[in-house]
């Protein structure tokens, strides 16, 4: 099994760095991958916090292509020019 792992780091206006945002693309059956979205912030009150995972921010599509393009836009209030940087992982299942 392939997955795809994107990461975009987000800041402030003040150019401070607030959290990472991680796309996980994997493939779900034959034709359909799933993408599910988290946010890493760097102030978190609970360790259990580290990882939250945006529930309404899961597509479904049959491109990894496209998904990672949408990954992106699905980013709210992402106003600097940023690289997502995409690693690609093979599970042995």
């Amino acid at each position: 099994m392939d997955i795809w792992i994107g990461k975009i780091r987000d800041y402030n206006y003040l150019g401070h760095y607030l959290g990472t945002y991680q796309a996980i693309i994997e493939k779900q059956d034959e034709m359909l991958y799933k993408m599910t979205l988290s946010f890493n912030s760097t102030y978190t009150l609970k360790k259990r916090d580290k990882n939250k995972h945006l529930k309404d921010k899961i597509l479904y599509s049959s491109s990894v292509d496209l998904l990672k393009r949408k990954f992106r836009n699905k980013i709210p209030l992402l106003k600097q020019q940023t690289k997502v940087v995409w690693i690609k992982r093979r599970l042995n299942i």
